[in-house]
């Protein structure tokens, strides 16, 4: 039982047999895999049994090994059974949204009330990738006819909406969809909601207006003094990419390259930058891998996989911004525990977010990516490492929740160098199981599938209400105190990095895709 496995095995051959016990199922699909159907003589009992077909389909299509070496006796029927579990826990959201807030950005999951802000629709937006990924098409489907018959961007005034949010739910959701369906209202829609936003880059930097009104292309006009977030400012190529790619119009990624641009010249020499930036090309705030730069630094690498790694600079700088991201915030408890902080002037937080937690992923994304020649050997044990910290900030809480951030004690001992403030709540957030999915993709160890399963578990326990899931407003706390928000990102990231965890590798084959800061996948070579 057991088999090593490799750096990005293709087929079936390394596979062990699975693992079993004297659960009649999963005696039956030890029986049904090839080769023992007929010496056993059970063929007609695996035709008649479509459960054991997919058992078997999963069977031959994993390409990962498990590792002998992982915790627990995980088996590829068991992790079938979490994928569905999952998907069920979408279809339950899915079918609240459309009961309750069809056609408005979120619904409110205790009260079953609409609610918008952007009036783009942004929960139908935010689940288009994901339901594609799942198989749910016919739902898919009538979100494209809704959208047909809709043509957003409505031209009536919206309200001055995040600049950023609207680019990674509302533009990656559409071009994430198109990507995967090729249905062209998803380009079509895009395509109005990219020329809504354009002017909002009409600025002296080319750093886009922090906020935009896609009904009537109004923006804030920022003063010469005024900073833009780093996040904001460099977040913006993979979708406007993947819209000219798609439309053949240059003018979106130009727009986007123009940005980007700016931030690169001001950096200068340097990797890890502060989280603000001046038209006049200067920096100032803390030096963060959350809230407020953290998706720079993704988009430096997923940017330059989305050209086909054509675009060497951008690699160069992330490489940089990775070197000093270990020599100027990495720290590491006496009780063991390693973690990204946050510097501000002088002052050490010694502390983590939640949305910190993408990094592991991110570094493991970089180490399996970048020439084998320019990877960092220490990149990948640190992904690992990082990884194990945002998952001990789930398995620490009352709840099985994790805080929106965790302070450290740097000499307690093991066990109680995690600190959990008062009124920490739990957001839905999903970096800590993005993280676990790209651990699981490249590497097949089992134990990140039950870490994700564990947070499920949690989520299921705590959090789902009457027409969806809730944020719980302190993860300390038992039994719980929920607030009516369910944010979109719970349909496109939380959800769909839990399922693809659980389902076979090549359900999104990451030779061929690129996910955005929103978990949408954008084409390589777009």
């Amino acid at each position: 039982f057991g088999s090593s496995h490799s750096r990005s095995p293709r087929t079936s051959a390394n596979l062990p047999i699975m693992n079993f016990n004297t659960n009649s199922y999963k005696w039956f699909v030890f029986l049904c895999l090839p080769g023992v159907v007929a010496r056993e003589g059970v063929a007609a009992e695996c035709e008649a049994s479509a459960a054991m077909d997919e058992a078997i389909f999963l069977q031959k299509q994993a390409p990962v090994a498990l590792s002998a070496q992982g915790s627990g006796n995980m088996d590829l029927a068991e992790a079938s059974m979490w994928a569905e579990e999952v998907k069920e826990a979408m279809l339950f959201s899915w079918k609240n949204y459309r009961q309750k807030a069809w056609g408005h950005d979120e619904i409110m999951p205790i009260s079953g009330v609409a609610k918008d802000w952007a009036g783009m629709s942004l929960s139908m937006l935010d689940a288009l990738s994901t339901l594609h990924l799942m198989g749910l098409h016919d739902e898919a489907h009538e979100v494209a006819e809704w959208l047909e018959a809709q043509q957003l961007p409505t031209k009536v005034r919206h309200g001055e909406q995040s600049f950023f949010e609207l680019t990674i739910r509302g533009l990656g959701g559409l071009m994430g969809a198109w990507s995967l369906s090729g249905e062209p209202v998803f380009r079509d829609t895009a395509r109005r909601l990219g020329d809504a936003m354009l002017p909002a880059f009409s600025t002296p930097s080319g750093m886009p207006a922090n906020a935009v009104d896609v009904g009537t292309g109004k923006h804030p006009t920022p003063s010469n003094s005024s900073s833009v977030v780093l996040a904001e400012a460099g977040t913006l190529q993979l979708e406007f990419g993947a819209l000219s790619a798609a439309t053949g119009d240059s003018k979106y990624i130009a727009a986007a390259d123009r940005s980007e641009n700016f931030v690169l010249a001001a950096s200068g020499d340097t990797g890890l930058v502060p989280t603000h930036l001046n038209p006049q090309g200067v920096f100032s705030g803390a030096l963060s891998m959350g809230a407020e730069g953290d998706s720079y630094y993704e988009y430096l690498l997923k940017r330059w996989l989305q050209t086909g790694k054509k675009q060497d600079g951008l690699k160069d700088k992330w490489r940089q911004a990775m070197k000093e991201m270990q020599a100027r915030l990495l720290r590491k408890t006496r009780g063991g525990l390693a973690f990204l902080t946050k510097l501000n002037g002088g002052s050490d937080a010694h502390m983590m977010e939640h949305l910190t937690c993408f990094a592991g992923g991110m570094l493991m994304l970089g180490s399996r990516s970048l020439p084998p020649q320019e990877v960092d050997p220490s990149w990948e044990p640190l992904a690992a490492e990082l990884t194990e910290t945002c998952y001990q900030m789930y398995r620490r809480s009352a709840t099985g929740l994790a805080p929106d951030f965790v302070q450290f004690d740097m000499e307690a001992p093991a066990g109680q160098d995690m600190k959990i403030p008062a009124g920490s709540a739990n957001m839905l957030r999903p970096e800590v199981v993005e993280s676990l999915f790209y651990m699981h993709y490249y590497t097949g160890d089992p134990k990140y599938r039950r870490m994700a399963y564990d947070i499920f578990s949690a989520f299921q326990k705590h959090s789902k209400t009457a027409h969806g899931y809730a944020r719980v407003d302190d993860v300390r706390e038992i039994p719980v105190r929920l607030a009516d928000e369910q944010p979109t990102w719970w349909f496109a990231e939380t959800l769909k990095y839990l399922y693809l965890t659980f389902s076979p590798r090549e359900t999104l084959d990451l030779e061929r895709w690129v996910l955005n800061t929103e978990a949408h996948p954008m084409k390589i070579g777009s």
